[in-house]
């Protein structure tokens, strides 16, 4: 991405592309569900806003061919998000993410008057660029959550836990990040009632400390017991009893899990688990 306004000067040119190109690549790595390393992302921008000044420098036009941009994009991605399995997805949404954004602060420099031409640069407030900024997102979102709505992936947990076994639908959820702050163990939350025959009965999981209690003193229960802070919507803090089974098999595939106990009023599913399981 190339921002910047009439009269060049370096430090607004790389402050201007630094911001925008940081906000493109958190915004698309947010959306493709991927695991955000902010350092990998501004050091990312960087490489972004040094090509912006370089695009600017006498003599060295061949750095806005085509296939220097292409080249750019992907290296920033593979920065930003080179560990990550959704890489592909992730540098496809950077370099959508960046055309709507260039095409958003063009449209916006003839909305308000000023004739860009054949010019690289659109002289806009970082208000503009923000605003600018805030739609494309906005509109990526949008179509991302319509498309994965339509992709809804759902599919069997089985839980095994001292001799016995549960079986549960559990849908594979982007936004699902819990995790033991302890362990590390990834965490999946699934229905308290669901999970009774696997606890020997129902648990009370209005206060997530008492339920703890309670899960702890019966049989073949101590040790595998714990607490996890979770967020949700609406909820800026709390806690999830949650119980370590013997074995977690997730689409037929063995994963190494907590369960959390939680309560899911959905018809479809009685479990959500990480997308990336």
């Amino acid at each position: 991405m190339l921002v910047c306004v009439d009269t060049i000067y370096l430090d607004s040119l790389a402050a201007l592309n630094l911001t925008a190109d940081y906000l493109l690549l958190l915004a698309s790595g947010r959306v493709a569900g991927a695991v955000l390393h902010r350092g990998r992302i501004l050091l990312a921008a960087a490489l972004g806003a040094a090509w912006a000044l370089a695009s600017v420098v006498p003599g060295w036009g061949f750095a806005s061919h085509p296939a220097v941009k292409i080249a750019l994009g992907v290296g920033m991605s593979l920065i930003a998000y080179g560990s990550d399995r959704r890489f592909w997805r992730c540098c496809a949404l950077f370099f959508a993410m960046s055309a709507l954004f260039g095409g958003a602060v063009w449209g916006a420099a003839l909305l308000f008057g000023y004739d860009a031409g054949g010019r690289l640069y659109v002289p806009l407030s970082f208000r503009t660029l923000a605003l600018s900024f805030a739609l494309c997102y906005a509109a990526v979102t949008l179509l991302f959550r319509r498309r994965a709505a339509r992709e809804r992936r759902i599919a069997p947990l089985e839980l095994r836990l001292g001799g016995k076994s549960a079986l549960l639908r559990a849908l594979a959820d982007t936004g699902c990040s819990l995790a033991d702050p302890v362990s590390g163990r990834a965490a999946v939350v699934a229905d308290a009632a669901a999970m009774a025959p696997l606890l020997g009965g129902v648990v009370d999981i209005s206060f997530a400390a008492s339920a703890a209690e309670e899960l702890a003193a019966r049989p073949g229960l101590a040790g595998r017991v714990s607490l996890i802070p979770f967020r949700a919507v609406g909820v800026p803090g709390s806690m999830l009893a949650a119980v370590r089974p013997d074995e977690a098999l997730f689409e037929g595939r063995r994963v190494d899990v907590l369960v959390a106990l939680g309560r899911i009023d959905e018809a479809e599913y009685d479990a959500i688990v990480p997308e990336y399981l």
